[in-house]
């Protein structure tokens, strides 16, 4: 993806910046992922940076260690 933003926009990645949180599931994101409501979610949210320290991309991710079976 970042070669992506390279040739198509000529925005260069610096620095990524990413911050792990431990959260409980609402009741939406626990109808997405298959789990239940307040079951323990890691929240991986990373920043990313071209010069100037000016912020390019955003990203959240929640992950689960429920089995695969039950998602």
């Amino acid at each position: 993806m970042y070669g992506f933003f390279e040739t198509q926009f000529g925005v260069r990645m610096l620095r990524a910046q990413e911050r792990l949180k431990a959260i409980a599931a609402d009741s939406a994101t626990a109808a997405i992922l298959t789990v239940r409501t307040g079951e323990p979610l890691l929240a991986v949210e990373r920043v990313t940076h071209t010069y100037g320290e000016r912020p390019v991309e955003w990203r959240r991710g929640l992950c689960s260690d429920a089995p695969a079976s039950t998602i």
